[in-house]
């Protein structure tokens, strides 16, 4: 219908803006950061030489770059990941990359490589990993006793690649005597061209920066860990410098530091410790307890001393107990540091014993009345 605007097109994102926004839009830029996360992603788990995660990664690559029209520096990004993963698989040359059974993942790693020359700012870095793919075809073949292989596989460089013919001479020496040993193959090993290849990937990214996904996941988790460890590790009172107007307020929170690294050893209090656990599927489990009425006070036994002692009674809600000195300097630390109406996370740092939010609001309203605090 003329007029008419689909839900597919447009969405509303109500947490950052009331405007409705193209769908296609916003799905190619996530998309595009994805692309890019993934290809961080790959070059991480190649470097650790982690090669389940490196091939699972980059199946999810794959999945992602499906069907979407790549830009410039995304279309790099899939050559350069699709030669990291011939790479990897250098040394199996049961993987197949290519239709031709002959054709092992270097020999693939090799075409690859020679289309990436537009990619590659440093000539003589890619001629210096040419040259380790090349001699590496065949050492791998030779490594693994399959003669006839490395002989083919010198076969198709010489017809395929602009081979030097000093290079040609020295492996065609060695596939013929058929020395795995050989000097010259140490001097340009399996490592050396993982080690070349680590150095393109890391100019590549710095000229290709995929690090936005990356970054803002990294200040996630570091905001969660500073979160979690001002929840695990005691918190003291910052001192202030003294002035002329709150010399005694200053001395009393100096005896209050002190008082804290006394007791630093005692637990926080944790929220919702004695919650007790009910049964979903039987609403009656929610219900409290009936108790029955007893004439005596409503008192909590405390510990004995000994035999004999008298029992020393704990203060219930139904009986105000007195607020001591250690518990307003508490109050007037906590207050001071989180501020004025923030009662609950007072609570949390500082031990009031069986108070609660409100009991520190109502006492802090006492101390305003009779001028002990600002």
């Amino acid at each position: 219908m003329n007029g008419d605007v689909t839900t597919e097109s447009l969405m509303t994102i109500p947490s950052t803006t009331d405007e409705i926004t193209s769908f296609k839009d916003v799905d190619r830029l996530v998309k595009s950061w994805m692309i890019d996360y993934l290809f961080l992603s790959i070059t991480h788990h190649f470097k650790e030489r982690n090669s389940n995660e490196f091939t699972r990664t980059v199946r999810s690559f794959e999945v992602m770059i499906d069907g979407v029209e790549l830009e410039d520096h995304q279309l790099k990004k899939k050559l350069v990941c699709g030669f990291l993963a011939r790479i990897m698989d250098g040394k199996n040359l049961d993987v197949q990359y290519t239709n031709d059974e002959k054709v092992t993942p270097l020999m693939s790693a090799v075409t690859v490589w020679k289309a990436m020359h537009y990619v590659v700012t440093d000539s003589n870095l890619h001629r210096t990993i040419m040259r380790l793919l090349f001699v590496q075809s065949v050492a791998i073949c030779l490594e693994k006793g399959k003669h006839l292989m490395a002989k083919n596989v010198l076969q198709w460089l010489q017809k395929e690649c602009d081979l030097p013919q000093k290079l040609q001479t020295n492996l065609a020496s060695i596939v013929s005597a058929k020395n795995t040993h050989d000097a010259y193959l140490s001097s340009f090993s399996f490592p050396c061209l993982m080690e070349q290849v680590q150095t393109f990937i890391d100019s590549f990214i710095q000229e290709n920066p995929s690090s936005f996904l990356l970054q803002a996941g990294a200040k996630v988790v570091q905001a969660k860990q500073e979160k979690d460890k001002s929840e695990v590790e005691p918190h003291e009172p910052e001192k202030a410098e003294p002035t002329d107007d709150s010399a005694n307020q200053s001395k009393q929170e100096e005896e209050f530091v002190l008082h804290s690294k006394l007791n630093a050893s005692r637990p926080k209090r944790r929220l919702l410790a004695k919650c007790r656990v009910t049964d979903p599927w039987k609403p009656d489990s929610a219900k409290k307890t009936s108790v029955q009425k007893s004439k005596e006070p409503n008192l909590k036994v405390g510990r004995l001393s000994g035999k004999g002692s008298p029992k020393a009674p704990v203060y219930t809600s139904r009986t105000k107990k007195p607020w001591d000195y250690a518990q307003d300097q508490y109050l007037m630390a906590g207050v001071k540091k989180h501020g004025e109406g923030r009662w609950s996370q007072i609570l949390v740092d500082y031990d009031f014993g069986d108070r609660t939010a409100v009991m520190l609001k109502d006492r802090w309203r006492v101390l305003k009345k009779h001028h002990v605090v600002d």
